[in-house]
């Protein structure tokens, strides 16, 4: 029986720190990298797609950079220096935006500042860029191809207008240049988001702001796009108060602009924000490019998580060692009863013997005949 108990307590244990191991599973991050802070109407600037895991090796990644094509036009996309040994998806540009997909060969990457790729775009108007990564997954080397992807941090930076030179020539007096206006979106132009909160916490807001038709309506749709456990979908079902993000339409002003401020105490998760035309004459929406918004629990809601995990993985564990230890010990009781049950029987038979040789003696000594003879 102790033997039973060891290993049922081994068994235990080993799942323990396996869940406890899971639960501290390192995370990764993307995040952009520019070769200057703003650039002039015409100028250009690099920006270096770099993938940060410190405590974890990987060894494949992907996602998508979504850039302001308004904005900005792309000249050039190198993989040059790239960490990456094979290139699942070429890099091309489609739209606004580039897709990029690669593997890792073992032992993988751990480092903080892994280059992917690097792009070179050249600006094509004054406004403020926005730069960031959507669609984004960073594949552990461990052998189960875990996403330890944690953040996708953008980055913003302003284009200016062109400096023109003096003249040197006094007598000549210098051209007089009108300032670039920032395009407007043409008729039924599809709206995409240009500025947002990538990463909140659960108790702050999320602010989106965007460009498309103006003077029409826009449609944000929101989606919790995450894989929850089970402590995290207990946790949303206790904390009834918190709000989901929902459908939202907004009305663009006469230059199309539109901007959206959610409600605070919002439900964890993995969101994502699509726009779309709403064309009122038909009642059909157009949809354009989505983002992604990851709104994080507290710490302690974190930690009540990761409680709640191990709970539930422990409770048919300790169910399973309760029940293999119950197995022998039923039997042994039931071996233990079924012998005092056959000693008692041997017993009386014993018993019975020895009455009916007394009886015997008793009939052969008065000489009294059996019954029956």
């Amino acid at each position: 029986m102790k033997y039973y108990l060891k290993t049922i307590t081994y068994i235990i244990l080993i799942f323990t720190l396996c869940v406890v191991s899971t639960a501290y599973a390192s995370s990764a991050s993307f995040f952009i990298t520019k070769s200057v802070n703003t650039i002039q109407e015409g100028g250009r600037v690099t920006l270096d797609i770099r993938v940060k895991s410190a405590d974890q090796a990987i060894n494949a990644v992907s996602g998508k950079v979504i850039f302001p094509s308004n904005l900005l036009k792309v000249i050039s996309a190198s993989k040059d220096n790239s960490i990456l040994n094979i290139w699942t998806h070429d890099l091309s540009i489609q739209n606004n935006q580039i897709p990029f997909e690669g593997v890792i060969i073992n032992p993988g990457y751990i480092g903080d500042n892994g280059l992917i790729f690097n792009i070179t775009f050249e600006a094509k108007s004054v406004g403020t860029a926005t730069v960031y990564i959507t669609d984004g997954s960073i594949l552990a080397n461990d052998g189960k191809g875990t996403n330890i992807l944690s953040n996708l941090i953008p980055i913003t930076f302003n284009i200016t207008n062109s400096i023109i030179p003096n003249s040197t020539n006094p007598t000549i007096a210098p051209p007089v240049i009108t300032p670039p206006q920032i395009k407007q979106p043409t008729e039924s132009a599809i709206p995409i988001i240009t500025n947002y909160s990538p990463v909140v916490n659960s108790k702050d807001s999320v602010y989106i702001e965007g460009v498309g038709e103006p003077n029409a309506t826009t449609k944000i749709s929101f989606n919790d796009i995450s894989h929850k456990s089970l402590g995290e979908q207990f946790m949303d079902y206790v904390q009834y108060k918190k709000k989901k993000l929902s459908d939202i339409f907004l009305e663009n002003n006469d230059k199309g602009f539109f901007q959206y401020v959610t409600p605070g105490n919002l439900v964890a998760g993995v969101y994502s924000a699509t726009p779309s035309l709403v064309d009122t004459s038909t009642n059909t929406d157009k949809s354009g490019t989505g983002v992604q918004l990851l709104v994080n629990n507290s710490k302690i809601i974190k930690w009540l998580i990761i409680f709640i995990n191990i709970l539930i993985l422990l409770i048919p564990i300790v169910a399973l060692a309760m029940f293999i230890y119950f197995i022998p010990w039923y039997s042994s009781k039931r071996m233990r009863i079924l012998r005092r049950k056959m000693s008692l029987e041997e017993e009386k038979i014993e018993i019975n013997q020895h009455e009916l040789e007394h009886q015997d003696e008793l009939i052969s000594h008065n000489d009294i005949p059996r019954p029956g003879v």
